[in-house]
C-alpha cells in the first residue's frame, strides 16, 4: 500500500468531473445512464422538456413533473426512471431506490432502471445490497460497461478491493476509454498496488479525462 485510505467521491463530484469528459461512450449530463434521459419522454416536446430541466438542474421541477406523468400512467417504467433520477440528484437515495424498485417491477429488463438502483442502495450506504442489484443486472445484460463499473464502486464501497479491482477491469475491456471506471480502478490501485499499474492509470487518465487525472493524484 502506498498512499492513505482514498475516500470515496460523491456522486456529485463523479457528476462534475465527467462532464469535462470527451468519452464517447458517456452522455455528459447523465453519464451513468446508457441513453440521454430525455429519451424516456416518448416524443419530441416532452422530450426537450426533460432535457431542459437537466440542463437547469432543476430536480424539484423534473420530480414534479414525473410524478405528474405518473398520475396518468402508473405502469410507464420510464417516468419511475426520471422520478428516480431526480431523486438521487437531489440526494434523496432512499426515496430513489424505492423508486428505482418500482421501475424493474415494471421493466426486468431495463439495464438503466437496475444500474440506478444499485447506485442508489450504495449511495444509500447499502453496500452490499448494491452488489446483489448489480450482479443481477449483470446477468440481464453482461455487456454493461456501466453496471461492470458499478458494481466495481459498490464492491470498494463495501471493503471488497480484489473484486472491485476485477469488475472495473470488466468495463474497461467492454469500453477502454471509460474514463470513470479508470478513475475507480486508481482509487483500488491506491490502497493496493501495484504502483506500476497505479501509475499507468494516471497516464491513461492524463489523455482521457485529465480533471480525474488530477484528482487521482492529489490524493
Amino acid at each position: 500500500m502506498f498512499s492513505a485510505v482514498a475516500r470515496l467521491a460523491p456522486l456529485a463530484v463523479i457528476l462534475f468531473l465527467a462532464s469535462c469528459m470527451q468519452a464517447a461512450l458517456l452522455h455528459m449530463a447523465t453519464p451513468l445512464l446508457s441513453a440521454a434521459l430525455a429519451s424516456r419522454g416518448g416524443d419530441d416536446q416532452t422530450a426537450q422538456l426533460i432535457s431542459s430541466l437537466e440542463q437547469k438542474q432543476d430536480w424539484t421541477g423534473l420530480s414534479r413533473f414525473a410524478q405528474q406523468q405518473l398520475q396518468r400512467d402508473p405502469d410507464n417504467g420510464n417516468w419511475w426512471v426520471v422520478l428516480g433520477y431526480a431523486q438521487v440528484q437531489s440526494g434523496d437515495y432512499q426515496r430513489a431506490s424505492a423508486t428505482f424498485t418500482q421501475a424493474v417491477e415494471r421493466n426486468p429488463e431495463d439495464i438503466d432502471a437496475w444500474n440506478m438502483l444499485g447506485e442508489s442502495q450504495r449511495l444509500e450506504g447499502r453496500h452490499a445490497v448494491a452488489v446483489r442489484t448489480l450482479e443481477r443486472a449483470i446477468s440481464i445484460d453482461p455487456t454493461s460497461s456501466i453496471t461492470r463499473y458499478l458494481l466495481g464502486e459498490a464492491l470498494r464501497a463495501d471493503g471488497r478491493l480484489e473484486r472491485a479491482k476485477m469488475s472495473y477491469r470488466d468495463a474497461l475491456r467492454l469500453e477502454p476509454r471509460f474514463a470513470l471506471a479508470w478513475f475507480g480502478l486508481g482509487t483500488v490501485l491506491m490502497r493496493t498496488g501495484p504502483k506500476d499499474e497505479f501509475d499507468g492509470v494516471v497516464e491513461r487518465l492524463k489523455v482521457l479525462a485529465p480533471p480525474l487525472a488530477k484528482e487521482l493524484e492529489r490524493r
